[in-house]
């Protein structure tokens, strides 16, 4: 925000205020400010550093008090991105948005140091509220300040034409103070106002060559945000981007827009279609068209909206904003098959709204079959879902009444334009070789290259974006297809992002990175420095690791990916798009892998679930357009069934269609029964498996309930080999009942350890693999080995369990009956005994029946002296009572008594939680 901050100054008058870079050359500004009087001169723009450009008028309005000011874009701004325009729509106290200023207030005034009758303008930033029913008789939004106020309006001179800022956009312009609050509040003009006057929009859409969107601020920490402007493939083909004009769907349009003007305040309603058909294309459109002024009624207030984002930025999501909208809503939700409990946690909130205003909800996914039918049975005929129609969109409603050629000469236009303004705005590059130019041919052609691969409008949009870049690129018309031409031209751009940043460009790295990048995500931080360290080793799989990666190269490229494409949410980064485009990258470094590629990625061990279950899915998804991408999702998942198969047999009867579902089972059946072939294969393990994906498929089929609660989905677990009698004397068994597990200790740090405790788990360890210890080492400490369970029924552990805590029982009652209600409470001494002796039994209880002990002085000894510490009490409890029986008879008694307590409590221990035996053997 403070990179944007300028001072306006009008000599002739002269006047003095703020303004607000928009754009690389575009100011907005005080109409006051810049044209005092109705001077419509040039004025002198300054940024904070001092540099100075002549600016002349763009647009201006009076009433509303604003003006654009224009400039070379060279000398103000270079660097900067368009603006993002927002508006406050929703009252909700528990989440006010803060909002930013920062300008030239009067009161930052201070005389020069060395020129006399000079002054020094310094910037000041301010932070408040905006609360919508503040000055909104008259248009206004009320900026109400936190903890700064002048003593008067008057020293708020200068801040005029500052913008205002809320979540990175500009929801406002300053335009006076209110004395009465002592310089407490300040009047901003809305952009929402901005944008409703003849000629803005069109300003900045001649200047900036994009039409300019009004965005909800206060919502965006719940919504996706519309990509930044950059000349890459990616954001060029994004279908928010709206590069290229809709040019059919008009049926599907119509009725939506149809749909979202009926009575009802809430309604829920799904579009469905393969990828790359235009879905998302098509709802950014009907934003766009809601939020204008309708015909007739242009003073109507127009929708907000935009597309939920999966990884909202406000965490917990304050989804009950959405119920407080002052606007009707519109809310989209892309993948909606994949975040179902996300679209109920939504719902759920609208069905609890007292506010009129409507909202609409449009759910968008690729098919219907496994999740629609469920979700419209539950809440049809609810307040939010009336009869839950649906929207079909098929390749051919995407090109509507124009010809397939027309339709590619639009959209080669399109991209030729816009290419063009984001080089013109500063974006630069160094790949177009050649200049822009129109196409000389009379009529619209396809090359070799650039010819579609199918009948969907991104395929049409990614042939026409390839024709243009083979034109300005010599290099890029050498690739067969345009999928080449597009990866090609997106090289171009990494390598622009790498040098800038002073790293070698390794473009095979580089496009092992993205291609890791675009299949398993990253939420985190640590989650995206993960995906990079797996990235990075399996890049170099099969080379000897000689040294460790470097963390300042890992890092530097975690932050190059990030830079290269920052995410749309809340998420650490993006990724490379379209899917089309992204699985493209993908399957072309599985092939250059040799195959390898997703088989070393997915269980990568430092990647986590989600990651796991994000990288699945995306590759699932791709089944119909690159099955070499099933393929080896399908055997990374057959050489790690335990870690993949349940969460890739769930992510796909949960979120795919029936038909790639059944494909993609299929194929992890056919790869499970070639694994199950190999010599090491463990047949329990891959008859289970094989079981698992059979139930899957019955489960894609017939669409069985609560089937996600199978306990099918843990692997079955490796049972111990037959250990030798314990020292008891009773047999272990290995898993004696359904609650006992077997577990490994982890205490002990050493790798070596923990591969001998493995090994020597397994029972499979060949004697002469075993390390080598030399004659002057001392000997190995004991070490555990596993946790045994022996043979006890529920039964016995609990009569074992009642007796040990009827011995403590007693225990206590004898100690404390001497101690404290005898003569010997008289000494201090006495009083600590009775506790000490029973933390004494606890402890020979849990140490002696949790471990097997080894022979030792020390070991053999506690536990008499336990015992005949707990005997002496129990004599001079008989003498306070007046047993006149022989002493050593009496203590005969006494121990008959104490040592079947002390034996259950040991073993109600080893009962519960099993013994960790101990071995000397190295």
């Amino acid at each position: 925000m403070e990179l944007r901050t300028v001072e306006v100054v009008n000599p002739r008058v002269p006047t003095f205020g703020s303004g607000a870079l928009v754009a690389p050359g575009l100011v907005l500004t005080a109409y006051h400010v810049a044209c005092p009087g109705g001077d419509r001169q040039p004025v002198t723009v300054r940024n904070k550093t001092g540099h100075a450009a002549e600016a002349t008028i763009a647009w201006a309005d009076a009433e509303l008090d604003a003006a654009l000011l224009q400039t070379d874009h060279t000398m103000l701004g270079a660097s900067l991105p368009v603006v993002r325009w927002g508006e406050l729509t929703c009252d909700y106290p528990d989440a006010r948005p803060v909002c930013s200023m920062t300008g030239f207030p009067r009161a930052m005034r201070s005389p020069h140091p060395t020129v006399p009758d000079a002054f020094v303008d310094e910037l000041l930033t301010v932070d408040g509220n905006i609360k919508p029913a503040t000055s909104s008789r008259r248009g206004y939004y009320g900026f109400e300040l936190f903890n700064t106020s002048l003593e008067s309006a008057e020293l708020w001179q200068g801040m005029s034409g500052a913008g205002a800022f809320c979540n990175e956009r500009l929801v406002g312009l300053a335009t006076f103070a209110s004395d009465f609050r002592h310089g407490g509040l300040l009047h901003l003009m809305p952009a929402a106002r901005l944008f409703a006057s003849p000629g803005f929009t069109d300003t900045l859409t001649a200047v900036t060559g994009m039409t300019p969107q009004l965005q909800p601020a206060d919502l965006s920490v719940l919504l996706d945000n519309v990509p930044d402007p950059r000349l890459s493939t990616s954001y060029l083909l994004n279908a928010q981007s709206a590069v290229v004009p809709l040019t059919g769907m008009t049926a599907q349009l119509d009725a939506l827009e149809a749909w979202c003007r009926t009575s009802r305040p809430t309604d829920v309603t799904a579009i469905t279609g393969i990828a790359g058909i235009g879905k998302t294309r098509l709802v950014t459109e009907l934003v766009h068209r809601l939020g204008q002024p309708r015909p007739g009624n242009p003073t109507a207030r127009g929708w907000t909206g935009g597309f939920l984002a999966d990884n909202p930025i406000q965490q917990p999501p304050h989804y009950r904003m959405l119920a407080t909208s002052k606007y009707p809503l519109l809310l989209a939700v892309d993948y909606a098959e994949t975040r179902r409990d996300q679209v109920g946690q939504v719902l759920d909130v609208l069905a609890a709204r007292h506010t009129t205003e409507p909202v609409r909800v449009l759910l968008l996914a690729r098919g219907r079959d496994n999740w629609w039918p469920s979700l419209r049975g539950a809440r049809q005929g609810s307040p939010v879902m009336s009869t839950g129609a649906t929207v079909d969109v098929d390749p051919a409603d995407a090109i509507g009444d124009t010809s397939t050629e027309h339709a590619y000469d639009m959209a080669k236009h399109a991209f030729t334009e816009r290419i063009h303004t984001l080089r013109t705005a500063g974006h630069g590059d160094d790949w177009a070789a050649n200049p822009l130019r129109p196409d000389p041919s009379p009529e619209p052609i396809f090359t070799a290259a650039a010819k579609p691969a199918d009948d969907t409008v991104i395929s049409l949009h990614m042939a026409a974006l390839a024709d243009v870049l083979a034109a300005l690129n010599d290099d890029f018309a050498r690739y067969d297809n345009p999928m080449d031409v597009l990866i090609a031209h997106e090289v171009s751009y990494w390598r622009r992002i790498v040098i800038a940043r002073g790293e070698y460009f390794d473009e095979n790295l580089m496009r092992t990175l993205v291609a890791v990048q675009a299949v398993t995500g990253a939420k985190q931080l640590n989650n995206a420095q993960a995906a990079v360290t797996a990235g990075f080793d399996v890049h170099h799989a099969g080379f000897p690791d000689a040294a460790p990666n470097d963390r300042r190269l890992l890092a530097a490229y975690e932050d190059i990916l990030t830079a290269a494409y920052p995410s749309g949410d809340g998420a650490h980064w993006g990724s490379m798009g379209p899917d089309l485009l992204g699985t493209a990258l993908v399957a072309d470094v599985e092939d250059k892998s040799g195959g390898q590629f997703i088989e070393r990625l997915l269980p990568h061990p430092y990647l986590e679930e989600d990651q796991q279950h994000r990288a699945l899915t995306v590759l699932a998804r791709a089944t119909p357009d690159q099955p070499v991408l099933a393929a080896g999702a399908a055997r990374a998942v057959a050489a790690t069934p335990d870690k993949l198969l349940p969460l890739a047999a769930k992510t796909v009867a949960a979120e795919l269609d029936t038909n790639i579902a059944r494909n993609w089972l299929l194929g992890l059946k056919d790869a499970l029964a070639e694994r199950a072939q190999q010599p090491d294969a463990d047949p329990n393990l891959y008859t289970w498996a094989t079981d698992l994906v059979s139930t899957s498929l019955t489960h894609v089929e017939t669409g069985l309930n609560d089937y996600f609660n199978s306990p099918e989905w843990q692997p079955p677990r490796d049972e111990p080999e037959e250990e030798p009698e314990t020292d008891d004397g009773l047999e272990d068994d290995g898993d004696a009942s359904d609650e006992d597990d077997l577990d490994w200790d982890l205490d002990d740090d050493s790798d070596e350890v923990e591969e001998n405790r493995e090994e020597t788990a397994d029972g499979d360890r060949d004697p002469a693999d075993a390390p080598v210890v030399p004659a002057s080492a001392d000997p190995p400490a004991p070490r555990p080995t596993v946790v045994v369970h022996t043979i006890t029924s529920r039964a016995a552990r609990t009569a074992l369990t009642a007796v040990a805590l009827a011995h403590l029982g007693f225990v206590a009652f004898v100690t404390g009956n001497v101690a404290y209600f005898s003569h010997y409470s008289s000494e201090p001494t006495f009083w600590l005994l009775p506790p000490l002796i029973i933390c004494a039994h606890l402890f020979i209880g849990s140490f002696y029946g949790h471990r097997q002990l080894p022979a030792a002085v020390a070991i053999l000894i506690a536990p008499p002296v336990v015992l005949l510490m707990t005997v002496g009490f129990g004599l001079m409890f008989s003498d306070l009572h007046g047993a006149n029986t022989n002493p050593v008879v009496m203590g005969m008694v006494w121990v008959s008594l104490f040592s079947p307590g002390m034996l259950a409590l040991t073993y109600s221990f080893r009962a519960w939680f099993g013994q960790i035996q101990f071995t000397n053997d190295a």
